[in-house]
């Protein structure tokens, strides 16, 4: 069975469910089905958002790291302490941007005198780029989730570090007490508005009834208005 080398991208889209990562990936499979020159294009950036995502799990900023240097610090960030695989990997993907930069056709408007990849190029950058990914995945693997950092979402924080009976322990010994007339929930004596429970977890449902609150604010200030006349 032929395995896609985007394999361990969509693992890491399991996990971290990102749209744009999700959206890219697709593009990536696509362009690469039939070799197209923007398959590099978007491998690059496959490598970039996991990358991203990875360091910002752990707090740490990303915005002035170059393609290399992002590969490495989220490598270390995922405790992979081998210096000699992680420099000589920054030297690979240093020249995967290279060859990203020279031949790739979305975001680097190039001359009509530079060559487009030929089909062995884009083969070999995907080669590359699946080397890279199956890395970062295995590290990733270790990864040690700081519950107060992360922006995965409940269900797969529960999943990825098996807290299903530990949740479940705590969904029964918690106290929970509601002061309808404040409109406040307390979990263990801590104060929760409804409105913010429902704006972290369920942002449609937030948004209906902000939409629904608008429209009888209309409606109130018209029948105001009439009366008034």
């Amino acid at each position: 069975m032929i395995i896609s080398p985007l394999e361990h991208a969509h693992d890491f889209q399991k996990v971290f469910g990102l749209t744009r990562l999700a959206t890219t990936i697709d593009k990536a499979e696509a362009a690469l089905g039939t070799l197209e020159p923007e398959t590099i294009d978007y491998c690059k950036c496959v490598i970039e958002i996991i990358c991203k995502h990875i360091l910002s799990e752990r707090g740490i900023p990303y915005d002035d790291l170059k393609l290399p240097k992002l590969v490495k610090q989220a490598l270390s960030s995922c405790g992979f302490d081998n210096e000699g695989i992680a420099g000589n990997l920054s030297g690979i993907v240093g020249a995967l941007a290279e060859i990203r930069n020279r031949t790739g056709i979305a975001g680097h408007g190039q001359h009509d005198s530079q060559d487009m990849p030929s089909q062995t190029d884009i083969r070999i950058f995907v080669s590359i780029f699946e080397s890279v990914i199956s890395l970062l995945w295995h590290a990733f693997n270790k990864f040690n989730i700081d519950l107060t950092l992360t922006k995965l979402r409940f269900d797969l924080i529960e999943q990825r570090l098996e807290l299903a009976s530990f949740n479940e322990v705590l969904d029964v010994s918690t106290s929970i007490t509601y002061d309808q007339e404040e409109g406040r929930i307390y979990i263990n004596g801590k104060e929760v508005r409804p409105s913010e429970l429902l704006f972290i977890f369920d942002r449609n449902s937030y948004s209906e009834e902000l939409k629904k609150f608008q429209i009888s604010e209309v409606v109130a200030e018209s029948e105001e208005e009439a009366s008034a006349t």
